[in-house]
């Protein structure tokens, strides 16, 4: 099975990077409290989304986190300082 995984600047379908980049905007200032101006994005619409497997966050923090501090490690090995 594939992923709902879209990155903002997916280069295969720009416009659906910029839409789903558009819809974690909105879920975030729901969660924040936020009055959404443009997007109207309602409680059904976000279980619609995470019924197909919507993500609501495409970067792995603590996964990308880990991967910097290797590079970091590396860099110090490498350079001394």
């Amino acid at each position: 099975f594939g992923h709902c995984n879209v990155p903002a600047k997916y280069p295969g379908n720009p416009s659906l990077g910029h839409w789903c980049h558009n819809m974690r905007n909105a879920y975030k200032q729901i969660r924040k409290g936020m009055k959404q101006t443009q997007y109207k994005l309602s409680q059904e619409r976000i279980e619609r989304l995470e019924k197909i497997g919507f993500q609501w966050q495409v970067v792995d923090y603590d996964e990308s986190f880990e991967k910097r501090c290797h590079e970091l490690m590396s860099f110090k090995e490498e350079f001394g300082h």
